[in-house]
């Protein structure tokens, strides 16, 4: 699967949830005007890592979602 630009999941979200846009983990993501990544979907739920202030706390958050998922 290819990374797409980052999409708005306040505008998008639904698709995702239902699997009409599938996003592949860490793919970039938009929340409003703040950039995330995405992590997954369960049940109607988007599990994203948003800014932690800092690119290396950003980047541990992300991958304990990552094994939290």
């Amino acid at each position: 699967m290819k990374f797409i630009k980052p999409i708005d999941l306040w505008v998008h979200g639904d698709s995702v949830i239902s699997g009409q846009i599938k996003l592949q983990r860490g793919q970039w993501v938009l929340c409003g005007s703040q950039l995330s990544r995405f992590v997954g979907v369960k049940g109607r739920s988007l599990w994203v890592a948003h800014s932690q202030g800092n690119k290396a706390d950003t980047k541990q958050r992300f991958l304990d979602l990552c094994e939290a998922f």
